[in-house]
């Protein structure tokens, strides 16, 4: 179980970890400049900006100033660095081009902007129009370019650190996937990720791919179609609060190999989504998941409040050949706490565009606001609901859909295909 000493002790073993400049009496201060015309690229002056100014220091990028990234962005090797982006950087808003440097794999190294190294600190600006990185990711979704079947939409952040130290990290409109964390001791605060379409859907842009163990993301906002966060393993001891998520597919965890646990979500408000607290356990694969807490949510508007799913497999593709369906995710000591709300008017979005929709669930309808589907108990072991106040879409008391842990009197709910029973 988790409890208030865990969350603590672990953001303050954290602050002490981390490199921070203005805890130093000097460091090296460099200013990255601006090429002319702009449409030069700054990929290349960044890399030599930073290059030359070493370790322990800190580079600047200036206000008022947008470096144009017609390139990939790799610093590789940081040392006790802090970058700080006072200005704007952007990636290039022609397509065709975007797309022929992702299919080229001697220009394009799987991110836009790769960041590795040790001891690094990210740092955004207070300045509403300063500090933006830019994706153009609008000019895609209304062409109709961001769908899963485009394999040359650029991947925004890769940061590989141990000990990060990020702070108030703006992105607006990226294309798809915006952060893949790896690395560890990752502090990632104040952040905000600005996927808003008014025309088309913002395919797959997930907020935060976890792999980064002993890490805390606190202060979370992001509009996007996607997952705010989904954490799998191997990855261990992460906690993610005080979180505003619409418009996306959930504060998520997966789970299809490996072993991994101690996860807490807290302090989130979730709108206007498909998924709010969900779990998905891929069909056919197995795993060992342990000790993964959602508490404290308020969730309006969305499809499935809930979600809880050990066969998870996209229903647009169907169960592929030589999937062997009798495996499936082990989850020991989950927790669902103080999570009330209701379920909105509709069970798809605007990825669903095949019949049936990818995320088509069993039992699926606007009443249900928690489904627990699990293989049988010895695949769900010691799960526990408490405060759970949650309506259908009519107003009336939720309803639970539950497989595989009929009989079973120690959850706090039973395990009904009716209205949710606290017990």
């Amino acid at each position: 179980m988790f409890s208030c000493i865990f969350t603590f002790s672990l953001l303050a073993t954290q602050a002490a970890a981390y490199f921070l400049p203005e805890d130093l009496p000097s460091v090296k201060t460099c200013t990255v400049p601006k090429n002319t015309p702009s449409q030069v690229d700054d990929t290349p002056i960044i890399k030599a900006t930073t290059a030359e100014c070493g370790d322990t220091s800190r580079v600047i990028f200036q206000a008022g100033v947008t470096y144009n990234l017609m390139t990939p962005l790799e610093l590789k090797g940081l040392n006790n660095i802090e970058l700080v982006f006072n200005g704007n950087l952007t990636l290039p808003d022609n397509l065709t081009y975007v797309e022929s440097v992702v299919g080229n794999p001697t220009m394009y190294p799987g991110h836009w902007i790769t960041i590795k190294g040790t001891n690094v600190t990210l740092t955004g600006s207070n300045d509403p129009s300063d500090g933006w990185f830019i994706g153009h990711g609008e000019l895609w979704w209304s062409a109709g370019e961001s769908d899963s079947d485009n394999d040359y939409r650029p991947h925004f952040f890769s940061l590989g650190v141990t000990n990060l130290r990020a702070r108030e990290l703006k992105v607006w409109k990226p294309v798809a996937w915006v952060f893949s964390l790896g690395g560890s001791n990752v502090w990632m605060t104040d952040t905000l990720v600005d996927a808003k379409s008014n025309d088309g859907f913002p395919f797959n842009t997930d907020g935060i791919d976890m792999s980064a163990s002993n890490s805390l993301i606190d202060g979370f906002t992001i509009y996007s179609g996607d997952d705010m966060i989904n954490i799998s393993p191997p990855t261990t001891n992460v906690t993610v609060r005080n979180i505003y998520t619409s418009g996306g597919h959930g504060v998520s965890v997966s789970c299809s190999s490996g072993t991994g646990g101690d996860y807490l979500f807290e302090n989130a408000i979730v709108e206007n989504s498909l998924m709010g607290a969900r779990f998905k356990g891929s069909l056919g694969t197995t795993c060992q998941l342990y000790n993964v807490m959602w508490r404290n949510f308020t969730i309006h508007n969305t499809g499935y409040p809930i979600h809880f799913i050990e066969n998870y497999v996209d229903q647009e593709k169907g169960i592929g050949p030589g999937v062997n369906t009798s495996l499936a995710a082990y989850g020991t000591n989950f927790t669902w706490e103080d999570i009330k709300g209701q379920t909105g008017k509709s069970l798809n979005d605007g990825s669903c565009i095949s019949d049936p929709c990818w995320s088509a669930t069993l039992g699926g309808n606007n009443s249900k606001a928690l489904y627990l589907l699990c293989k049988d108990a010895a695949h769900c072991q010691n799960f526990h609901f408490s405060g759970i106040n949650l309506l259908g879409y009519d107003g009336e008391p939720g309803v639970m859909e539950c497989t595989g842990l009929e009989g079973d009197k120690t959850m706090g709910v039973a395990c009904t295909n009716g209205t949710i029973s606290l017990n």
